[in-house]
């Protein structure tokens, strides 16, 4: 016991560390727009030296995170590095800002697998739930308030952040620096909503209802099909994982009428709330008008950003040397602008970077991996899985399509799975 405690205690680093890359995730916009906006640019990597430390500190420690995912990644981005600064576009800087993605963030899921335990993973959730309702104030201040506003300032305090949306209203940022990070934020946040409402853990019932309740107000605020069709996609899977006896199967049926029934309040007394629907049902439509409807156009853009790449990867050389072209600060460096270079969905940046050898194997990797932590999902005992499930619901997409050169998604991936990894292992650690 005295070994398991001493060692408890020098894992509190790793997890102090872990902490601070996650708030620095949430609040790196808001550092770089509002607070700090003269050092936008260098607060773009303002985690990497944070993940540098977990990835040092997890070393000397002997944490037992790497595996064949971490060394195989760090093997083909080495080599597309050497191909990138041999025979590609020979940027140095470009070429280690694509690198540090697999050889800083992505050995990071594997570190919060080894160290958080259940206990981590809640404390997180409650966090989650608590600075979701200051998320949702300032989501509704941008999307009510002109593009001019201090709120909706943009990156480096210059122009705007707020993005098309429909009807006259822009998709709100939050504290992040575009669209896809309040996204993704929402969709992580839903998987602690669905889980403390549908599991045995002690939660305070006024946060779990105030940020159930902001939860479902912020959606339409966000004009995202992304969020929405997150936060559903989410539900889904958390209802499966929670459906395994009957008892079980009406807690589902409470909580879907209750959800319902908030919703419906919400659109009948709350009069931004109403509109911040209809702007969003007037974006599906004009998103949707080829496709027919929401849900084919949200599974068709899924499937699309899967497929196409896939094709068009066959179809590359063996070796591209492009490391890093494919984000945005890359295109910045290269050409001066912010334009995408290769391709603005995450495979077919991958494979554009990387080649059909590299990039292929890169892609394979992050599906086995998908595939394999789904597959331990399903195989817990059914008292241990609605929370490794439920966290399938985002972490398979964000493994396979999330955009990992953004960082804003960049850090929610690396959080999620890794929270993932770790409710598959909470079982195996004691608590502290």
């Amino acid at each position: 016991m005295k070994d398991t405690t001493t060692n408890s205690k020098k894992l509190n680093s790793i997890k102090t560390a872990i902490w601070l890359y996650f708030f620095l995730w949430i609040f790196e916009g808001a550092l770089r727009k509002w607070v700090l906006p003269s050092l936008a640019t260098p607060l773009l990597v303002v985690r990497d030296p944070i993940a540098i430390f977990i990835i040092a500190r997890a070393i000397y420690l002997n944490v037992k995170f790497l595996n064949g995912y971490v060394v195989f990644s760090c093997i083909i981005t080495l080599l597309a590095l050497i191909v990138t600064l041999t025979f590609g576009h020979a940027n140095l800087f470009v070429g280690i800002y694509g690198a540090r993605i697999m050889l800083l963030h992505f050995p990071l899921i594997f570190i919060i697998g080894a160290v958080f335990t259940k206990k981590d993973i809640l404390k997180m959730g409650y966090a989650l739930l608590a600075v979701n309702i200051l998320m949702t104030l300032i989501v509704y201040l941008q999307f009510i308030s002109p593009q001019s506003a201090l709120i909706n300032r943009g990156i480096g305090g210059e122009g705007s952040a707020g993005f098309s949306g429909a009807m006259g209203y822009f998709r709100p940022p939050g504290t992040f620096s575009f669209i896809t990070g309040l996204a993704s934020f929402y969709i992580l946040v839903s998987v602690f909503v669905f889980y403390f409402w549908l599991s045995k853990e002690r939660v305070s019932r006024i946060l779990l209802y105030t940020s159930t309740l902001a939860l479902i107000f912020s959606l339409p605020l966000t004009v995202s099909r992304t969020a929405v069709g997150g936060v559903i996609l989410v539900g889904v899977f958390a209802f499966i994982g929670s459906a395994t006896s009957f008892k079980k199967i009406m807690k589902v049926a409470l909580t879907i009428v209750v959800l319902v029934g908030l919703f419906a309040i919400l659109q009948s007394t709350t009069t931004v709330f109403n509109l911040g629907t209809e702007v969003f049902m007037s974006r599906v439509d004009t998103a949707s008008g080829q496709s027919g409807g929401f849900e084919e156009s949200f599974f068709s853009r899924v499937l699309g950003d899967f497929v196409r790449p896939i094709v068009n990867l066959l179809n590359m050389p063996l070796f591209v040397g492009k490391l890093g072209m494919g984000t945005n600060a890359g295109a910045q460096m290269l050409s001066g602008t912010n334009t995408f270079l290769i391709a603005e969905d995450e495979l077919g940046r991958v494979g554009g970077e990387q080649g059909l050898l590299l990039g292929g194997g890169l892609i394979f990797l992050r599906l086995v991996l998908a595939v394999n932590l789904f597959l331990k999902s399903i195989r817990l005992p059914q008292e241990d899985k609605i929370l490794p499930i439920t966290f399938c619901g985002t972490a398979l997409y964000l493994i396979i399509l999330g955009q990992w050169a953004q960082p804003s998604m960049l850090g929610c991936s690396v959080l999620t799975v890794g929270l993932l990894v770790a409710s598959l292992n909470m079982n195996l650690k004691p608590e502290k």
